[in-house]
């Protein structure tokens, strides 16, 4: 066989090689949280081959109803091109990923159901955005008004205060911004030093990280924070070895029931996602 008949069969190949990957049916996802079986005291991967891909995957948020899914994911770490995804499960299977409805092209990341889950809150290039589920499904974003449009990571306790991380007036950390009179108040600190929260319904406790540098090398990890009876927010509490093991461990969320706690971890170089049983956050208290 001569050097130009390689050259066609290597086209051929490449070809067919091709035509099989589109041809390949998108792997059967059913159920509640796509079919996973629940974890324990332990943290285990989560959904592999749908949520948790090669390359850096931000912690998913899911709907009340566990029938629609929004998460994040870029293709390296170093990278910056985040994109938001989105699922929803139809006749007890969830479809194929696709990019969120309201996707722009920009940076757009760490996305938050509201508790009742008809508004979806995210970051885009460090401004504050949401998405409004319509009778046709997800309205165009648009960004929050002053003064809450900078920041990152939004999440909403369910009398509306937004909770967020940013730097203002030289204080970096998590911010309170109150929901009253249909708008939000100016931003007060809640816990500094920290970023990434999550707050319950009833701002009853919040999960979050702090970063800290061990011997030089910077690492994360993961921590809770019960509300005390004036209002203060407690010392954060570490959520133990189990769940921080190599400070990587980032940007926890709790599932809508309250049952399951969601988190990054970065393990041989892939930052994927991790779920165990919350009730080693709520045993803390």
């Amino acid at each position: 066989m001569n050097k130009s008949s390689y050259l066609f069969l290597a086209v051929i190949l490449s070809l067919g090689s091709m035509i099989l990957a589109q041809e390949r049916p998108f792997p059967v996802f059913k159920g509640p949280y796509l079919g996973q079986t629940p974890p324990g005291s332990i943290p285990e991967k989560f959904a592999p081959g749908f949520i948790s891909i090669f390359g850096y995957d931000f912690v998913p948020t899911f709907s009340p109803a566990l029938d629609e899914v929004f998460w994040g994911h870029r293709p390296t770490e170093e990278g910056s091109d985040n994109k938001l995804y989105y699922s929803r499960m139809v006749n007890g299977r969830w479809e194929k990923p696709v990019l969120a409805p309201f996707s722009s092209g920009a940076m757009e990341y760490e996305a938050q159901l509201a508790v009742d889950g008809k508004t979806l809150y995210f970051t885009r290039d460090g401004d504050l955005y949401l998405s409004r589920k319509t009778e046709t499904g997800w309205s165009e974003a648009r960004v929050l008004d002053p003064p809450v449009t900078k920041g990152m990571c939004p999440a909403v306790a369910a009398n509306g205060n937004l909770y967020f991380t940013a730097a203002r007036n030289k204080v970096y950390g998590i911010f309170c911004s109150r929901f009253a009179d249909g708008s939000y108040q100016e931003p007060e600190i809640a816990i500094r030093m920290a970023a990434h929260s999550w707050i319950a319904p009833d701002e009853s406790f919040m999960v979050f990280d702090k970063y800290i540098f061990n011997n030089g090398v910077q690492t994360s990890k993961l921590y809770v924070s019960f509300r005390r009876s004036d209002e203060t927010w407690g010392d954060p509490i570490d959520l133990g070895r189990d769940v921080n093991v190599n400070g990587t461990e980032l940007i926890a969320k709790i599932s809508p029931d309250g049952k399951y706690l969601f988190f990054q971890r970065k393990v041989d170089g892939d930052t994927d996602i991790y779920w165990v049983d919350a009730k080693i956050v709520h045993d803390l208290k």
